[in-house]
Formats: C-alpha cells, structure tokens, sequence
C-alpha cells in the first residue's frame, strides 16, 4: 500500500516543500541506509518508550546500548569502531526552533514517522558580527517509522517533527560517545566557540525559542521559525 502523508502533509503546509528522504534533494544533507535491518532495535525501544509531550533527549540509554545485530553494525560499519552512544529523542514537537550540528555523523532510527527540517553548514553566514542561518533555507523531508538516516557532519537539524495530530515522535539517536553532554571547559566566545552549546554540539537558536536563549543558547537563526501542521 502506498504511503500518502507525504502529498498530505505538503496539503497542510503549502508554503514547505516537504519531500520523501528518498527523493534525490535529500542527498545534500544524508542518506538513508537500508543495508541494516533495526527491526529488534525498533521493538526493544518501544516497549521501554515513555510517553512525553514535552520534547525529551536522552544521549545514553543504557538499555539502548545492550549488544544486539543492529548496534554491533553500527559500530563496526558505521562509526570504523569508533565509541559511540546510543540515546533517543522523542515527545511532541512541531517547530523548528533551533539548527545544531556536530563533527561526527549521527544516525537517526525512526520509531514513528517524522518530519525532518534540516539545513547545510555552507548556509551558515560568518561575519565579523558573528554567525547567521537564514531559515528561508530549511528543507523538509518525510520519514517513516522504520526509517535510518545517516546525517553528514555537515548537515543541521534539530529535535524532529510529529507526524500525527494529537500525536508523537520518538527516534533513536547514534553519536560519536560524548555528544550533547555538558561541557567540562567553557572556551572564550570567539568565531565558532560562539556556537558550543555542549560537548560536539553547535546550535544556533531562533529568537523565539525562549528556553534555550536562556539556557546561553547562540541566537543566529533569521527569518520566521517554521512551524509544521500535523495531519
């Protein structure tokens, strides 16, 4: 059966040209991996899932990190036997709010269909009043439950969108072990220090986005925060 939320979440947001990750725009900013089957990983996450309608970001579950086929694959054929962590995103969330990116690849496992708005480092503009993302630039890409995708260190993104009215998001998140947690050293705020939010973790921030502004978050997004309608 062909899936039509797509053409129906592009109904309700005419002014996003939200996309499938499988079409060939998505390449600028990851790819989906389909070699890896994460059916175990899938049932072992929702069966432990809470339910949040806040948005909820966990770097390390231990409970996600057991041994299993899927997370062996990452780490051997994915990360080149790097450490990494194994955590999870999820709760209800229909605003872009913010773009980070790290210096390492981060692998997302879909546990529930997601839009994913997503950006390019290049977009960034540096100038000697510091650092700004337009967001006229975002994309917006549809990804099923069951989904991988792969995210470049290049690429920018943010916690994903929920699909369903009413509803919720949840993925898992692989990254280099470390990532988003807090930082041991404060570095002075000069050129891209500006943008360290925690460790392997750069962020800019809408204006809007008045938690993290006062969490010290880097206010470098431009133009309307987006925000995606459910369907």
């Amino acid at each position: 059966m062909s899936d039509d939320t797509p053409r129906r979440l592009q109904s309700a947001n005419p002014a996003l040209n939200i996309r499938a990750v499988t079409a060939p725009e998505f390449s600028r900013y990851g790819q989906v991996l389909t070699r890896f089957d994460p059916a175990e990983m899938i049932a072992r996450a929702k069966a432990i899932l809470p339910r949040s309608e806040a948005v909820v970001y966990e770097p390390s579950v231990e409970a996600l990190e057991e041994p299993c086929a899927f997370n062996a694959a990452m780490y051997r054929e994915v990360y080149g036997e790097m450490p990494l962590q194994v955590g999870w995103c999820y709760g209800q969330n229909l605003r872009l709010a913010g773009l980070e990116y790290h210096k390492g690849n981060e692998v997302n496992v879909c546990l529930t269909d997601v839009v994913l708005l997503v950006g390019h480092v290049d977009d960034i503009v540096a100038t000697a009043a510091g650092f700004s993302y337009d967001t006229s630039q975002v994309d917006a890409f549809y990804a099923p439950a069951g989904t991988v995708v792969e995210f470049p260190a290049w690429n920018l993104h943010f916690a994903p969108i929920h699909v369903r009215a009413g509803g919720s998001f949840a993925t898992l998140v692989y990254l280099p072990q470390g990532t988003n947690e807090a930082l041991a050293h404060h570095a002075p705020p000069l050129g891209e220090n500006a943008l360290l939010f925690a460790v392997n973790k750069w962020l800019l921030v809408h204006p809007g986005a008045t938690d993290l502004v006062e969490q010290g978050a880097y206010v470098g997004l431009a133009g309307d925060d987006i925000v995606v309608n459910p369907v």
